[in-house]
């Protein structure tokens, strides 16, 4: 079954990962299913933070997949599948994107898309996936958040059901390497992306700020910095992000 084979769609729920969550303890939902609503009263974000969102102006997705066989030592590239589709879908409407590891994506230093994923693991192995994404579409004001939207950077309203085909289709072409077990180019594309690769900047870790370079993400997903000449690894919750001072 494709991606957006069966899509179901609500004006309301508490959070699209939820929703298929729930779905999923009841047995009623199949491999490609698509979950959106228009608003989210508890939507959720990485680190535990809220995603919060305008009623009918982003796009709030929740897509369930069923992997055939998918390890866990593999998972990583559920994260490059879903970034990548997004800043795939951001190219062809003329908007240039990154991710800033592990999987929000930025648009000129601010934030347009976050991804939630949610994997159920048995025996090694990863038995299915809630993967949800939060996309800004036409959304303009942000209150206390560093956020821009499809309608800031193309001055242009943007039809969320348009949106939602595309990203779509560039799910399931992504999908079929994935199935292929192709990881190495969905990764090589993820890095192709990733914001500051390569650029020497500003980070804070548990020993305190420091200035080093991002040199790639492990094949178990870890962020990968040189620091002081030494290559380091990072989980999600060990390194911070800081913006130099003018």
């Amino acid at each position: 079954m494709q991606i957006g084979q069966k899509i179901m769609r609500f004006d309301r729920v508490d959070s699209t990962n939820n929703y298929t969550a729930n779905l999923l303890k009841e047995g009623k939902i199949v491999h490609g299913t698509v979950i959106m609503a228009d608003t989210q009263t508890a939507g959720r974000g990485q680190r535990g933070t809220n995603w919060t969102s305008n009623a009918g102006e982003n796009l709030l997705f929740s897509l369930f997949i069923a992997p055939d066989n998918l390890s866990v030592e593999n998972q990583v590239a559920l994260t490059h599948f879903a970034s990548i589709g997004i800043v795939e879908v951001l190219r062809k409407i003329g908007i240039s994107a990154e991710i800033k590891w592990p999987n929000d994506i930025y648009v000129n230093q601010k934030k347009i898309a976050g991804i939630l994923i949610e994997n159920t693991i048995k025996g090694g192995i990863i038995s299915n996936s809630i993967i949800g994404i939060g996309l800004n579409v036409n959304q303009i004001h942000f209150e206390n958040f560093n956020a821009t939207s499809i309608k800031i950077e193309t001055n242009t309203f943007s039809s969320i059901d348009s949106i939602v085909f595309k990203l779509i289709d560039e799910l399931n072409t992504l999908w079929e390497f994935i199935q292929k077990s192709d990881f190495q180019t969905i990764k090589k594309r993820y890095l192709n992306s990733l914001y500051q690769l390569g650029t020497k900047a500003l980070y804070q870790d548990d020993s305190g700020k420091f200035e080093g370079v991002i040199e790639g993400v492990s094949e178990m997903g870890y962020l990968q910095i040189r620091k002081e000449g030494e290559l380091k690894e990072y989980d999600l919750k060990e390194i911070s992000f800081l913006v130099a001072s003018d």
